[in-house]
Parts: structure tokens; C-alpha cells; sequence
């Protein structure tokens, strides 16, 4: 499954960037937030990331199980654990 996931991925950055991210804004419009943009952590991820400590997130990634990753200070982490500022 991971070779699918793979081809999957590669497919998929041929359309859309690692330097931004479609969000839905509060009236319900998409807009793109450019890199960096800002997010609070709602959880611990020791020993980088402390909740609500507030993080620039420098790309957008996609991990293997398909998952979105949001780089900060050069690791990745999974979208779930922040919410955009």
C-alpha cells in the first residue's frame, strides 16, 4: 500500500504546493494561507512542541499514510495536533 500511497502523492503535488494550504474561513469562502503562517499546539508533542505555544509553519507535507504534516523548525508534525491562527 505505500507504493499506491507514494504515486498518490507525487500526483497530488503536481496541482497543489508545500508552501501553502486551502482553508475555509469563517464566512465559509476558501482562501489559500501562504507559508509561513501561524498555529497554536493543542496538545504536547515532547520534547519540541508545548500546547499553547504558538508555531510558524514552514511547509505543508503529506506523510505516507496520508496524512497532512505541517513542518515546523525543520520536523513534521500531524495537522490534528494545531489549529491555525
Amino acid at each position: 500500500m505505500n507504493e499506491h500511497n507514494r504515486k498518490y502523492i507525487l500526483e497530488l503535488f503536481k496541482i497543489v504546493s508545500t508552501t501553502s494550504i486551502l482553508v475555509v474561513n469563517q464566512y465559509g469562502r476558501i482562501m489559500r494561507l501562504d507559508c509561513p503562517f501561524r498555529v497554536i499546539a493543542l496538545d504536547d508533542i515532547p520534547p519540541y512542541i508545548i500546547t499553547g505555544d504558538f508555531y510558524m509553519v514552514e511547509a505543508v507535507k503529506m506523510a505516507l499514510d496520508l496524512k497532512e504534516v505541517f513542518i515546523i523548525k525543520g520536523n513534521g508534525y500531524y495537522i490534528r495536533y494545531f489549529q491555525i491562527i
